[in-house]
C-alpha cells in the first residue's frame, strides 16, 4: 500500500512537470505602459511552450516600471531557454507597450535567463507605433560588469537618460547590447558616483574594442569612464572629449562610440 502511494506521488510530480516563470519589466517613461492584450511563446533548445494571453486576473498588468510575473506548467522540459516571442493581439493592443527586459526561470532559486529589448522597439498591433510581434532572444552566456563613473561637474548627473551600451569586438566576433541601464530601486548616475551594472546572458565578443552608448531621454548626462569586465578581461573607456549624452541634440549626442 505504501509503495503504491509513493509511486502515485512520483507519477503526480511527473505529470506536473515544469513550472515556467516569465518576469516582464515594463519601461518607466511616459506612455510605456499599456492596457493591451499580449500573448507569449517560450522557446528552448528542446521545444516551445504556448503561454497564451498574459493576464493576471483582477490585476492591472504592464504599469510603468512594474515587473509582472506570469507562470505556465508543462509536462516537457524545454531545455536551455533561447527566446520569448510576444505578440500584440486585437484592436485594444494598439495601446503600445514598451518591454524593457524579461527574466525566464522555473521559479525561485532556479537558473534564470535574461532577455533584453536592445533597440527600444514598442509592441503594438498598430504597426505605425511599433512591431506587432517581437522576439526577445538570449545573446549568449557571458556576464558583463559595467562600472560607470558620472563626472563631478555641475549638471553632469541625470534622472532620466535611458541609456544602453553596445560592446563591440576588436576582432570579428560581432557585438552585444544591454537593455536600459538601471539598478531597480537605486538612484543611478549621481554626481561623481560610480554605478555598477551586472548584465548576464550577453554574447562573448572576445577582445573588447569599442563601447557605444545610446540615449533615449533628454536629461543630459556627462560621464568620465566606463570600466567593462568580462571574466578575467577588463578594459576602461574614457570620455576624454567630455561629450554629453542626451536625446536633445541641442544638449549633446544621442549616440557615442568610444574605442580603445
Amino acid at each position: 500500500m505504501k509503495l503504491h502511494l509513493l509511486l502515485s506521488c512520483l507519477m503526480a510530480v511527473q505529470v506536473l512537470g515544469h513550472n515556467y516563470h516569465i518576469d516582464i519589466v515594463t519601461g518607466s517613461r511616459k506612455y510605456d505602459d499599456s492596457d493591451g492584450t499580449f500573448r507569449a511563446i517560450l522557446s528552448g533548445k528542446k521545444g516551445s511552450l504556448e503561454f497564451g494571453v498574459l493576464d493576471n486576473p483582477n490585476y492591472d498588468d504592464f504599469k510603468l516600471g512594474a515587473m509582472d510575473n506570469f507562470q505556465k506548467s508543462s509536462d516537457k522540459d524545454l531545455g536551455k531557454i533561447n527566446c520569448v516571442e510576444l505578440e500584440a493581439r486585437g484592436s485594444k493592443s494598439d495601446d503600445a507597450w514598451m518591454v524593457d527586459y524579461l527574466i525566464v526561470s522555473k521559479g525561485e532559486g532556479s537558473a534564470t535567463t535574461h532577455l533584453y529589448n536592445t533597440d527600444g522597439t514598442y509592441l503594438s498591433s498598430d504597426t505605425s507605433e511599433g512591431a506587432n510581434i517581437m522576439d526577445f532572444c538570449r545573446q549568449g552566456d557571458a556576464t558583463y560588469i559595467f562600472e560607470i563613473t558620472t563626472a563631478n561637474e555641475k549638471w553632469a548627473d541625470t534622472d532620466n537618460i535611458h541609456a544602453r551600451i553596445t560592446v563591440s569586438s576588436k576582432g570579428n566576433k560581432g557585438n552585444t547590447t544591454t537593455g536600459i541601464l538601471d539598478n531597480r530601486g537605486i538612484d543611478d548616475f549621481v554626481l561623481g558616483n560610480t554605478d555598477v551594472f551586472t548584465i548576464p546572458d550577453l554574447k562573448n565578443v572576445g577582445k573588447m574594442g569599442c563601447v557605444t552608448l545610446t540615449a533615449e531621454q533628454d536629461d543630459a548626462w556627462l560621464f568620465d569612464t566606463i570600466k567593462v569586465t568580462r571574466g578575467k578581461q577588463t578594459k576602461t573607456f574614457k570620455n576624454t572629449d567630455k561629450v554629453w549624452l542626451s536625446s536633445d541634440l541641442s544638449e549633446g549626442v544621442d549616440y557615442l562610440e568610444i574605442c580603445q
